[in-house]
């Protein structure tokens, strides 16, 4: 057995590190200071590119993986507690942090799925998951100061007890994690690229920077355009079936869209001190929700289940039409989403226990590939609004900041073309996916 103690803190870990890091590293980047801003691009383009790189390894040990995710995850913990009196130490720890916000929670899911085939469920004590998270949370607001001390040392105390409860130092990998040769693997050089464009990218918006900005945008055109080309020679080799692929990659799209598109259209209408109650508090409603009325739901709808999901999705993107039922739609996008996730999951990982780490990390790979996609889709649409009304890249640049507060007219008559834009692209994917859905179903 895996496991001889509880699994409260991998719970807690995996279902927190991809998103309260996050805001830290965010809230930092008010700062306007370089080391704070390249900290953020730095955890960000770990933890949605880290995955791809798991994909070029031959081989993957899941109890391994998760004992290098724990130890890499507490390293960064412990770098950022030294972060607080040294502020360079913060770009290792965002580093760091962000490669375990790619890496545990999928390597977290292998283990349990392998745990739960082999009658060997895990034990979670729900007040202690309860007490975790409340610690973070009040963290997340603590003074400035004694911010980063309280989160790190609280991540670093979760790392100690997942360690100890998985027998970290028992299943460490016996050789590297990656060989010499693999470096010159085609699908490693592919998505290195991706990482420099979406590094590029995200730190050109912090330091506002249009040369890096516009390479950024211009370099993701042309892998996209060749990605495209070569969708049909690739779509050959898939493992997943075509319907798994496709909603898998629109909830990534519709988890980027939820978070990024929706944080700069609500910084931009309403200002940054809008974010809690309109994005960051429906988001975690939704999820919520979901995990609590996912079942049930499940139960209810049965054959009709992502046909449901999909279409609360369709109603959540077209109640962002209107700015006064926003908060409403960000949150019935956030409970359908999470519900879909909780079925592609079961879906990904009814399989023999030697494939589910692929099968998982194919999950994790399609969804962040969504929401890449979707990202550098985002910002070319508003790079095009903006070259088209003449305007200069710094409207975007203030946006993406969460110091912004002076709206104008100017920045308001570039969104609301971003977000008609938007709604349509969605609709059109979720009524794809439907279709996709429907004809595989037919098909069996």
């Amino acid at each position: 057995m895996i496991y001889k103690k509880s699994h409260t803190a991998l719970l807690i870990i995996s279902n927190t590190i991809t998103i309260i890091p996050y805001l830290y590293f965010l809230s930092l980047s008010k700062e306007q200071s370089l080391s704070a801003a390249l900290a953020f691009a730095l955890f960000y383009t770990f933890r949605m590119t880290g995955v791809f790189f798991l994909q070029t390894l031959t081989a993957l040990f899941a109890p391994s993986l998760l004992a290098a995710s724990v130890l890499i995850g507490g390293a960064g913990a412990l770098v950022g507690i030294l972060s607080t009196w040294w502020s360079v130490a913060l770009l290792p720890a965002a580093g760091l942090l962000g490669v375990s916000a790619s890496w545990l929670p999928p390597a977290d899911l292998m283990v349990r799925q392998k745990a739960k085939l082999t009658e060997q469920p895990l034990k979670n004590d729900w007040k202690e998951a309860l007490f975790f998270l409340f610690v973070l949370l009040f963290a997340l607001r603590l003074p400035d100061d004694l911010q980063g001390i309280g989160l790190f040392g609280s991540y670093l105390a979760l790392f100690v007890l997942a360690a100890k409860s998985s027998q970290t130092f028992k299943n460490l990998p016996k050789r590297p994690l990656m060989q010499r040769n693999q470096l010159f693997n085609k699908q490693f050089l592919l998505y290195f690229f991706f990482f420099l464009l979406l590094f590029g990218l995200r730190a050109a918006r912090l330091i506002k920077s249009n040369a890096l900005f516009e390479w950024a945008i211009t370099g993701f055109l042309f892998l996209f355009a060749l990605l495209l080309i070569t969708l049909t020679k690739r779509s050959r080799s898939w493992k997943q079936p075509l319907h798994l692929n496709v909603l898998t990659f629109i909830r990534g799209v519709i988890g980027n869209f939820l978070f990024l598109f929706g944080s700069v259209y609500v910084t931009g209408r309403f200002g940054a001190q809008a974010l809690s109650t309109h994005v960051y508090l429906p988001y975690a409603l939704g999820l919520f929700g979901a995990m609590f009325l996912g079942g049930k739901l499940a139960r209810l709808l049965e054959k009709q289940l992502v046909p449901a999901y999909l279409l609360g999705l369709m109603v959540g993107v077209l109640l962002f039409s209107s700015d006064l039922l926003i908060p409403i739609s960000l949150f019935v996008i956030s409970f359908f989403n999470a519900g879909l996730n909780q079925w592609l999951t079961k879906q990904y990982l009814t399989a023999k226990p030697e494939a589910i780490e692929q099968r998982s990390l194919a999950k994790y790979a399609t969804q962040s590939k969504g929401s890449l996609v979707h990202q550098f889709l985002l910002m070319t649409l508003l790079f095009v609004i903006l070259r088209f009304e003449h305007q200069p890249l710094a409207f975007l640049f203030q946006l993406s900041g969460t110091t912004a507060t002076n709206q104008t007219s100017r920045i308001q008559s570039f969104l609301e073309p971003a977000k008609w834009g938007s709604i349509a692209g969605l609709l059109c994917l979720l009524v794809g996916g439907l279709v996709v859905f429907r004809r595989n179903r037919k098909e069996k």
